[in-house]
């Protein structure tokens, strides 16, 4: 395929965007019509109360390679998205907001990658949101890498450029703000490689942003928890479960082998902490070999770095853990046998975590895209444009 040929459809879903859409589609389609001469430009009125609907339908009206789905009532974002993909009917989709938060003019930096890639994912560099939406992004990156071992920079970026077909056929059960989370993680479940690149962000001057609001988180962790429970979430769920068998291995043989050496070597005996300290030695070796090759099945090869990593992580756990129970029973004066549940919950969701994310993870999946230098000069030109205009 020749990128001269590649067909492109591009929607916006759009909601209370009257100061902004008219903007957005004149720009989204001075850089589309010098890219492919075969496009068009979808607008997802997704239920707004103002004059979206009415504006697109006018643009529509006047041009050909604009149309117009309506939603009746609001549907939420993810629904958005689903119809302009649903609308879409050439080679490549490409979606992004109204607001006019980016530069529809580092699409064509996306396009160097088609048809190479069938997943294009720019990310915001740098972000210009409030601090209050860049830590709800964040603990929404860190929860699906969590649940589901998404390794995506910026989930929720609005500029995605995506093979239609293959995302099209993905059975998508969410229609919230959790959409291109699960579309994401399909995709990664089916090996599909993302390419990431970094695309300029610009904070919003018209209009009020959604994403934020209450009911919009609540019902995107709805859909987060309820996808867990499917089948997507089968393998973290797997995960869990062995950790805590291994956790419970580690435990017998921590308490097995001390009290062998205090009733079977007079030296143990007269020193408890040595024997305390060899146990538990021994019981942190067997959790390290059970979960590097049972729990995560890691299969690269071992390393210093990440017996380091492992043992930090321990220390921290025991740590938090003799912290978290003298906070329970000094604070919040819970009974002790609660106050050691809690604790040691508390222990488990840390080493969960780190054990996952950092010890035994693949860290280079989530290192920066490199451009090439053709790319990197393109790049720049068109930063440097935008900047200067």
């Amino acid at each position: 395929m020749n990128k001269q040929t590649i067909s492109l459809s591009i929607f916006f879903p759009a909601y209370n965007e009257e100061a902004n859409i008219r903007n957005s589609v004149e720009a989204a389609e001075a850089v589309v019509s010098t890219l492919t001469s075969t496009y068009e430009i979808i607008i997802v009125d997704d239920g707004s109360k103002d004059d979206t609907g009415a504006i697109a339908d006018e643009m529509a009206a006047k041009n050909k390679h604009i149309k117009v789905v309506h939603h009746n009532p609001n549907k939420g974002y993810g629904a958005a998205l689903w119809s302009g993909i649903q609308a879409a009917q050439y080679d490549y989709i490409f979606f992004t907001d109204a607001d006019l938060q980016f530069d529809f003019s580092e699409l064509a930096i996306l396009m160097h990658f088609v048809p190479d890639y069938k997943i294009v994912l720019g990310y915001r560099s740098p972000r210009r949101d409030n601090f209050l939406r860049i830590m709800n992004a964040a603990l929404w990156n860190f929860l699906n890498r969590l649940l589901f071992g998404l390794k995506v920079k910026d989930i929720d970026c609005a500029f995605k450029l995506m093979d239609r077909k293959l995302v099209a056929s993905l059975p998508l059960k969410t229609r919230g703000a959790m959409m291109s989370a699960e579309m994401l993680i399909r995709l990664q479940r089916k090996k599909i490689p993302f390419k990431e690149i970094p695309v300029s962000h610009y904070a919003r001057v018209e209009g009020v942003a959604t994403g934020a609001h209450p009911k919009v988180i609540i019902r995107a962790f709805k859909e987060l928890f309820a996808l867990f429970q499917s089948r997507l979430g089968a393998l973290p769920r797997e995960q869990m479960v062995r950790f805590t068998i291994v956790g419970i291995i580690n435990t017998l043989i921590d308490l097995g082998l001390y009290v062998y050496f205090i009733s079977r070597y007079h030296f143990f005996a007269d020193h408890l902490i040595v024997a305390k300290i060899i146990s538990f030695l021994a019981g942190t070796v067997s959790s390290f070999l059970f979960n590097r090759y049972w729990t995560f099945k890691k299969k690269t090869k071992l390393g210093i770095t990440e017996i380091v990593r492992f043992y930090l992580t321990v220390a921290g756990g025991l740590a938090l853990d003799l912290i978290s129970l003298s906070l329970f029973l000094s604070l919040f004066h819970i009974h002790p046998i609660w106050a050691a549940c809690m604790a040691t919950l508390v222990a488990f969701i840390w080493n969960f975590t780190l054990m996952k994310l950092w010890v035994y993870s693949e860290l280079t999946s989530l290192a920066p895209t490199r451009l090439n230098k053709i790319q990197l000069k393109a790049f720049s030109t068109i930063r440097s444009k935008r900047k200067y205009s």
